[in-house]
């Protein structure tokens, strides 16, 4: 796997952070502040999206939309408090947004809560920054 910093999906997860916090404020009275934390609030919000989608899967758009949302969120909480850069990793031909820790770890948030949002608490994204902090924490 390749990693290349990129300013552009910096500044896009930037945005789109605060994009979920003011989500989260307006539609579940939740504060995100950037701690470690915060994070079981963006697993709780989904949680309740869970509950919420009776209908099947929200359309593909929506989708995307959340998960670039709160997967930055995840992403900068991250990048704030431990070290890392935002970027495009390249696996196998494929390119997809992502970070790369201070300690080299390449991580993918936004593909993470898809996969929580598809698929359920199997793939909790509070587990999956937990992991990412590993032991010591």
């Amino acid at each position: 796997m390749d990693f290349a910093e990129d300013a552009k999906v910096r500044e896009l997860a930037e945005k789109s952070a605060l994009d979920a916090i003011a989500f989260a404020r307006k539609n579940f009275n939740v504060e995100l502040d950037y701690s470690d934390a915060s994070v079981s609030h963006i697993e709780s919000i989904m949680e309740n999206f869970d509950r919420n989608t009776t209908r099947g899967l929200p359309r593909a758009e929506v989708l995307a939309q959340f998960a670039k949302m709160f997967g930055s969120y995840i992403g900068e909480t991250y990048r704030k408090n431990h070290g890392g850069a935002w970027g495009l990793i390249t696996h196998e031909g494929n390119s997809i947004p992502g970070v790369q820790g201070a300690n080299g770890t390449l991580f993918w948030p936004w593909a993470r809560v898809e996969n929580r949002m598809r698929q359920g608490t199997q793939e909790s994204v509070l587990d999956y920054y937990l992991h990412l902090l590993g032991p010591a924490q």
